[in-house]
C-alpha cells in the first residue's frame, strides 16, 4: 500500500490547516519551556554541555524540527501526488514524509538518550497507524473519515506531547546520570546588591 492510500480522504488544503494547527499549538510550547533553561543557565555556571552531558535545548530543536519538517515533505507529496499522480519519486517522497511522521518526534529524546521514551511514542505513532490502515482496507467501501482523524490526531497529539515534554525529560535524565557518577547539583541562594540570585555547588 502506497503512502497516497493514507491520505486518500484528506485534501492538501486539510494537510495545510493541520499543519499549521501544529506549528500554532509548538509554538507556546518553546518559550515557555525556554524561560525555565534560559534562568537556570544565567543562574547556573554549570551546565549540561560542560558536563558532556545531551543538551535540553538541543533536544527539543530536534523534536521540533523532526516534526516540522516531516508535515512539510508529506505537504508536498500531497500536492505532487494531486497535480502529478503516483511516480517513483513522489512515492519515495510520501514514503520518507510518513517515517519521518513517525520518527520526527522523538530524535530529541533519543538524542537525550531517553530511548524507552522515544520509542514508545515512535511504537503509539506506528501501531495506530498500521491499525488505521488495517480497518480502512478492511472497510474500503465505507467511510473512513473517523478513522483517519483518529490516526492524524494520534501523530499530531503525540508529537505536540513531546516536543512539549522532551527538555524535562533529558533534564531527569541528566540527574539520574549524574546520580550515577555520585555527583550532584546542589543550588542555594545568596544575595547581591540589587535582589537575590544562584549559586550552584557540585558534590562529590
Amino acid at each position: 500500500m502506497t503512502t497516497r492510500n493514507l491520505i486518500k480522504e484528506i485534501r492538501p488544503g486539510k494537510l495545510g490547516i493541520i499543519a499549521a494547527a501544529f506549528l500554532i499549538a509548538c509554538l507556546p510550547a518553546a518559550p515557555l519551556i525556554a524561560q525555565d533553561d534560559t534562568g537556570a543557565q544565567a543562574a547556573t555556571p554549570v551546565t549540561a554541555g560542560s558536563l558532556g552531558l545531551p543538551k535540553e535545548t538541543t533536544a527539543f530543536t530536534l523534536s521540533l524540527t523532526g516534526a516540522l519538517a516531516s508535515w512539510g515533505m508529506m505537504l508536498v507529496f500531497a500536492a505532487a501526488a494531486s497535480d502529478e499522480g503516483e511516480s517513483t519519486i513522489i512515492s519515495v517522497l510520501g514514503s520518507v514524509a510518513m517515517a519521518g511522521i513517525m520518527v520526527g518526534p522523538s530524535l530529541g529524546s533519543f538524542y537525550g538518550g531517553c530511548w524507552g521514551r522515544g520509542l514508545l511514542m515512535t511504537g503509539l505513532r506506528v501501531g495506530v497507524s498500521v491499525a488505521a490502515i488495517v480497518y480502512s482496507l478492511e472497510n474500503d467501501e465505507s467511510d473512513n473519515t473517523a478513522v483517519g482523524a483518529l490516526m492524524l490526531g494520534t501523530l499530531i497529539g503525540s508529537a505536540i506531547y513531546e516536543c512539549a515534554t522532551v527538555k524535562s525529560a533529558v533534564r531527569k535524565h541528566n540527574a539520574a546520570r549524574l546520580a550515577k557518577r555520585n555527583l550532584k547539583l546542589a543550588v542555594a541562594p545568596f544575595p547581591v546588591r540589587r535582589g537575590a540570585g544562584l549559586s550552584v555547588q557540585l558534590s562529590f
